[in-house]
């Protein structure tokens, strides 16, 4: 955007503060890329850098009348600092999941279907409780309150662009990881009946 060009990032925010939404834009195209590069290179992973950049931006959108930054860019770093930081915090319970699963099996006997179907039921809770924050909040609005992308959208006062990424990557993930028990629930059956 050529008019906000001779703006420095600090004026920007300032006029972010204004709801200049423009503003906001310019400032997410100038610093999006470096924000990824970073947050890439400390987890190794894409799809969770996307969404750490992602939400820091959601968190500097949703919280711009109550912030009182002096340097952007550093507050921008520092955000992917702590929120990778925060993620490498959460992810042994995403491991802890798969491994109460996996004791479950361990102890499974044939009569046990319902409790097996419980079990899952619980390690899909815990799942969607080992989500990061906004992403937890949109997948539970939209299949556990069964609402609508733009309800969503406006409960959150987010985009619905922003819902259908965040949407998105927890169905991807939500389906790697019941393939992942899925075959280890197959597996597990066929060992049994082998032996």
């Amino acid at each position: 955007m050529l008019v906000y060009a001779p703006y420095s990032l600090e004026e920007l925010f300032f006029l972010v503060q204004k709801d200049d939404d423009l503003a906001f834009a310019e400032i997410y195209q100038r610093t999006w890329q470096k924000l990824f590069v970073a947050a890439n290179s400390r987890l190794r992973n894409e799809m969770m850098a996307k969404e750490i950049v992602q939400e820091i931006f959601v968190d500097l959108w949703s919280k711009r009348n109550l912030k009182r930054i002096e340097a952007v860019e550093s507050y921008l770093f520092q955000s992917v600092k702590y929120k990778v930081i925060d993620y490498f915090r959460r992810k042994p319970k995403q491991f802890e999941v798969v491994e109460d699963f996996l004791d479950t099996l361990c102890n499974f006997e044939p009569a046990d279907g319902r409790l097996v179907e419980q079990e899952y039921n619980v390690l899909v809770e815990k799942w969607i409780a080992s989500l990061p924050k906004k992403r937890r909040q949109i997948f539970t609005l939209r299949f556990v309150e069964d609402k609508t992308t733009q309800q969503i959208s406006h409960t959150l006062n987010i985009s619905t662009k922003t819902v259908q990424n965040q949407l998105l990557n927890a169905t991807m993930l939500l389906k790697q990881m019941l393939r992942k028990i899925m075959y280890l629930l197959f597996m597990f059956v066929f060992h049994q009946e082998i032996f």
